[in-house]
């Protein structure tokens, strides 16, 4: 059944980093021409096939994927199936773009692959339910089912087939193992690659997008970790063996990092905690 929910939108609403502008369940997708673009948008296919064209390019939309356009971006889309049924919203709000430019490394508007097509939809229907109840700060909650969804589109969505973040973490599996085995020992990136099946071209660029960070800075990270557990449980060691025992070859370069990432050094890190 075919459903649809505009909020009343408030001056205070517009502040927030998220707000819905629009949303709609089991949509029959009509013929939509924006020349000039439109706020940001998630509509994802859920039967039929349409076709979207921005950018200059024409992409299929069918099931299994959806669309993510960009605020201001123009587009057109329409249905060439008898029948092309979507959910969707519409939202906007001050982190919208910050986020699913720099966060989610979206460059702009996109036709995507959606690995859990149901997790997606359940957030639609999510903020169709809060829209339509009586509860109270219905906004609020709309704000944080949205900011769900981008997480969840992050996760679950990308561009080329079996290519999501969470795909590409299973496939990582073995190399995350590995990097924990191997803390003490210099790690190479043609090692890993090695690990991951993968060049080390491709490694460093499918890490980056699992993860949001380099590898080398990944590893450090996990290092610093295991330094804060020796720090605690070994009082005695000096800072020079904890760093060798978390793999870090200098002492200097280990307190340089331990304090860029902790904002503390190794030694008061221990004197808090002790």
């Amino acid at each position: 059944m075919m459903k649809r929910y505009i909020p009343v939108i408030t001056e205070s609403d517009r502040e927030l980093p998220y707000y819905l502008v629009d949303a709609g369940h089991q949509w029959n997708q009509e013929h939509i021409v924006r020349p000039n673009g439109y706020l940001y948008q998630w509509i994802q296919c859920v039967q039929g096939e349409g076709e979207l064209i921005t950018g200059g390019k024409t992409y299929r939309v069918k099931e299994g994927t959806g669309m993510l356009l960009f605020k201001g971006a123009p587009h057109e889309y329409y249905a060439i199936t008898s029948t092309w049924i979507t959910d969707w919203i519409v939202f906007d709000g001050h982190q919208a773009g910050p986020f699913l430019q720099h966060t989610a490394g979206f460059p702009g508007s996109a036709v995507l692959y959606v690995s859990r097509p149901e997790i997606l939809l359940a957030r639609v229907r999510q903020l169709l339910d809060i829209g339509h109840s009586d509860a109270a700060l219905k906004s609020l909650k709309s704000s944080a089912v949205i900011y769900s969804l981008l997480t969840d589109i992050m996760q679950h969505t990308s561009v080329h087939p079996n290519s999501s973040a969470t795909h590409l973490n299973y496939k990582l599996k073995p190399l995350f193992q590995y990097i924990e085995d191997n803390l003490h020992s210099p790690l190479t990136l043609e090692a890993m690659a090695d690990i991951a099946g993968m060049t080390p071209q491709h490694l460093c660029t499918v890490f980056k997008k699992t993860t949001g960070i380099r590898i080398f800075q990944y590893i450090n990270s996990v290092r610093i970790k295991k330094s804060k557990e020796l720090l605690l449980q070994h009082p005695h060691l000096q800072v020079k063996e904890i760093a060798g025992l978390s793999g870090f070859e200098d002492a200097n370069y280990f307190c340089s990092v331990f304090k860029k990432q902790e904002q503390l050094t190794p030694n008061q890190f221990r004197r808090i905690h002790h």
